[in-house]
């Protein structure tokens, strides 16, 4: 699971994001790695603007599957197949 959040830090850090994310979630998931991986990053993206320039920088990153922007709750969903693949 550390390979993931040290993955996920090395990938958004490649990224030309002006404001850098707060805070990183890790949802909770069993001892057993999946082939899937999802992943929840604090994100407060008022503008259609901002979100759709995160999501497109985001679905760049290698293994993604999918990005789910949350404006409401201020969140960025990352689904990304599993590192060890």
């Amino acid at each position: 699971m550390s390979d993931l959040v040290s993955w996920v830090k090395k990938e958004v850090g490649r990224l030309s994001i002006h404001k850098p994310v707060k805070r990183l979630q890790l949802l909770p998931t069993s001892t057993a790695i999946p082939l899937v991986q999802e992943v929840t990053l604090a994100a407060d993206l008022r503008c259609a603007q901002c979100q759709k320039r995160v999501a497109d920088l985001i679905s760049k990153m290698d293994n993604m599957e999918s990005v789910l922007v949350h404006v409401v709750q201020k969140k960025v969903t990352l689904t990304c197949k599993s590192a060890t693949n």
